[in-house]
């Protein structure tokens, strides 16, 4: 319903403003038909299509309305603000004035001429009874009451001053006293103002200006006023041009010059403007994140706690470490187990990366060496909450490790669970050719029962075949393609689902009654649907957060966010168990267009993927089970309630308010479809300031149209609820949490790992795009800056 709403108000932002207009040039033209009879089909016309603009204009404001109501107030208070508010004193002020002029030209036209005037009283006067009318103007207008019409034939008339004479099939010649009630300001003006304010609300709805809106809506209702008030001026003048004795309708010629000019003006104020933000959208050289504007989130504002150099902010330098591991990145092109080829980027020539096996509580040591990715490699840990200093973005927390350099990460997992590593710099074209790996942190002392599996579920781009015969290479994504509205997220070429570097079905062969536990990673931007049939499972973890006694389900779908992981446990029957990708928009055009990864609420579904894994007892037939067609696992009300630190009803230190949407812009200088925070793109987006121990209370609300699975790096967080629905199953801990277009959730954390830390879009095209913003601890600054300049390209 919201992205129905958000659609809805930015279609009939445009629409509203096409209708006004033509509804204010015939209001402008009116006056100057050349016949009563021509003069009064336009006046019926233009009384029906003000009506209907009206009708339009009331549609306009109760989407805005209703947007508010549907996906809460404060997602919504900008197109209240800068739509609703001016449009309703706009069409209050045409239903007020305009209709009622309108309605008086219709009468004189149908009876032309004004009242006689009263003994005493003095010169007739205009249908407003407000100007004096020339006396031979009059006396026309008073024939014309009695019935007087042109004679068919005889002697020629001599036209009589402010009257033009007419072709005998159009009628006798318009009066001035029924073009003076045409050209009304009370009739004109407020038609054509409502259509400035169509044009102004309908730009503000399409681009809205990000909080504080004080200034902005005042200047909004300042500048409207001032359009009012000089067309006010523009039209009272020339009214009295057309009561000027012997006025006739210019030519045409002369009538195309004002809208040629005004045309040619507008075009000059549009590229003008465009390329004012054009400038203003570009990345500066360089960008030092310690220099925020604060959301202090309703807290303290920033100076309270000491300085602190992030980089003090480290894992242990003189403790020596359990186990020792160097991942190496280099950049090759590399065949699938399937036979297709990547132009890839690899940790230790695979694809994925290796799978490494952390121990909680344990030191692990990783030097990263970068053999020859020319754009730079990082590591960062997703979902493992290491120390700020280790986090592994690029212009942030470290510079970007260069061909033939090496950097050394110490991290001590505090909780086990599935996580994954992946690079942090240009990770939307990085990530996508295979700069990442399954990550698994496993409890001291333990073995797993039974049979482990990471699946790691990517789309690999991969080279395919052109007309020719040759090959045709599928590269990383341009930079600033807009992301999933490109149509292929921005990759061109080919794109296949694997699970690790394997399109194909895998068969293993595992014993009846084993335990398994599938550790689901969806290393993508869109959710992925799995089915796993033949068996009843259970969801055993979310991002590597245990669930807690959870339940069994039987015919379900799971959907993994993208960069989100989810274990499904379950014991081997006597029969085949079959792991399927049911809907994947990651590898599927179709649903990369306007609305992104969900296009129409499939997510790829139909799209038939061969990657799967078949798992089958010994001497039983390696056959498929049909895949699963119920509904989706919900975690809102999934497993037992346990003790939380924190719910809907605590008292939070600070609470922030983050709506997720569209406008229509440019950044770094492409005009583009912005992806927005609060209307704003990076790095104009204030950062989340917080004090080490606070509670943190966040709602997201996504009125825009895509899907956009939000990662906070450092920490863990609580879902309260979604929709207005409070979570009541398993405490919900999640560190990628999708927010589908149209969803509100609350979550809850602890700021406890102090730091400056990336809170992104996961879906890495948008945050490439400028979806990104920083949770900053007070008194923490960041050595390292970002930017063309420097190299560092932390998305």
């Amino acid at each position: 319903m919201v992205e129905n709403l958000f659609e809805q108000n930015l279609l009939w932002a445009v629409l509203a403003a096409v209708f006004w207009g033509f509804a204010a040039r015939g209001a402008r033209t009116l006056a100057t038909r050349r016949t009563t009879r021509s003069l009064r089909r336009r006046a019926r016309l233009g009384l029906v299509l003000v009506s209907v603009c009206l009708l339009l204009l009331a549609l306009r404001v109760g989407l805005a309305v209703a947007l508010g109501g549907a996906a809460e107030w404060r997602a919504a208070a900008d197109f209240l603000l800068f739509a609703a508010v001016p449009l309703t004193l706009a069409g209050s002020a045409v239903a007020a004035l305009a209709l009622p002029a309108y309605l008086r030209v219709v009468r004189l036209a149908v009876r032309p001429g004004p009242a006689p005037a009263a003994a005493g009283r003095g010169p007739l006067t205009d249908a407003a009874g407000t100007r004096p009318v020339p006396v031979a103007a009059g006396r026309e207008a008073a024939s014309a009451t009695a019935g007087a019409s042109p004679p068919a034939a005889g002697p020629s008339v001599p036209p009589v001053a402010g009257r033009e004479p007419g072709p005998a099939a159009g009628g006798p010649a318009a009066p001035a006293a029924l073009r003076q009630a045409a050209a009304d300001p009370r009739l004109v003006v407020p038609v054509r103002a409502c259509f400035a304010v169509t044009v102004v609300t309908g730009a503000l709805t399409l681009h809205p200006p990000a909080p504080s809106w004080t200034g902005p809506f005042l200047l909004e209702l300042a500048l409207l006023a001032v359009v009012a008030g000089a067309l006010l001026l523009f039209q009272q003048r020339r009214r009295t041009d057309l009561a000027a004795p012997g006025w006739k309708r210019p030519s045409w010629p002369r009538r195309a010059v004002r809208p040629t000019a005004l045309l040619g003006a507008v075009v000059l104020l549009c590229t003008a403007g465009g390329a004012v933000m054009q400038r203003e959208s570009r990345l500066p050289a360089t960008l030092a994140h310690h220099q925020h504007r604060y959301d202090t989130g309703g807290g303290p504002d920033a100076g309270r706690a000491p300085a602190r150099d992030l980089t003090t902010l480290a894992g242990p330098r003189d403790e020596r470490p359990a186990q020792r591991i160097t991942l190496t990145a280099t950049s090759r092109t590399m065949t699938l187990t399937s036979g297709e080829k990547v132009h890839a980027l690899a940790f230790n020539g695979s694809l994925p990366g290796p799978e490494l096996h952390l121990v909680r509580g344990e030191l692990t040591e990783v030097v990263l060496v970068n053999e020859n990715v020319d754009d730079g490699v990082t590591l960062h840990w997703h979902g493992v909450d290491v120390p700020n200093a280790e986090d592994g973005v690029a212009g942030v927390t470290q510079d970007a490790v260069r061909p033939g350099g090496r950097h050394v990460y110490r991290i001590r997992p505090t909780r086990a669970g599935t996580f994954w590593y992946h690079s942090h710099q240009q990770s939307s074209t990085v990530v996508v050719r295979g700069l990442f790996g399954a990550l698994v942190v496993e409890e001291p002392g333990a073995r797993p029962a039974g049979v482990d599996r990471t699946v790691v579920a990517h789309a690999w781009p991969v080279a395919d075949t052109d007309t020719d015969g040759g090959e045709r290479t599928a590269g990383g994504p341009p930079r600033g393609s807009g992301g999933a509205l490109s149509g292929r997220n921005g990759l061109g070429g080919l794109l296949r689902t694997a699970f690790g570097d394997d399109t194909r079905r895998r068969t293993e062969r595992v014993a009846a009654g084993t335990p398994v536990r599938l550790r689901l990673v969806n290393a993508d931007n869109c959710p992925r649907t799995y089915s796993l049939a033949g068996t009843p499972f259970r969801v055993a973890a979310i991002d590597g957060n245990e669930v807690n006694r959870p339940t069994e389900l039987t015919g379900r779908q799971v959907r993994v966010a993208g960069g989100g992981r989810i274990d499904l446990a379950f014991v081997q029957p006597a029969a085949p168990v079959h792991l399927t990708v049911v809907g994947d928009a990651n590898a599927s055009a179709g649903s990369h267009g306007f609305e992104g990864c969900g296009e129409d609420g499939a997510y790829g579904a139909g799209r038939v993927e061969t990657a799967s894994l078949l798992l089958v007892p010994p001497g039983v037939p390696a056959t498929e089970a049909p895949a699963a067609d119920g509904p989706l696992f919900d975690p809102l009300h999934y497993g037992t309630p346990a003790a939380a630190p924190f719910g809907p009803d605590t008292r939070y230190d600070r609470e922030f308010h983050l709506v997720l949407g569209n406008s229509v812009g440019f950044f770094d200088g492409r005009p583009m479809m912005l992806w927005t925070i609060n209307n704003a793109v990076y790095p104009d987006i204030p950062a989340l300031l917080v004090a080490e121990g606070d509670t943190v209370r966040t709602t997201f609300v996504n009125r825009s149209l895509d899907d956009h699975p939000m990662h906070l790096h450092g920490h863990r967080i609580l879902v309260l609820s979604r929709d207005g629905e409070r979570a009541t199953g398993s405490p919900w801990w999640t560190d990628t949490l999708n927010v589908a277009p149209g969803e509100r959730y609350e979550v809850a954390f602890r700021a406890d790992n102090p730091g400056v830390w990336m809170d992104h879009c996961h879906n890495l095209d948008h945050a490439r795009d400028g979806m990104v913003l920083h949770l900053a601890y007070d008194g923490v600054t960041s050595p390292y800056r970002a930017g063309r300049s420097t190299g560092n390209v932390p998305e």
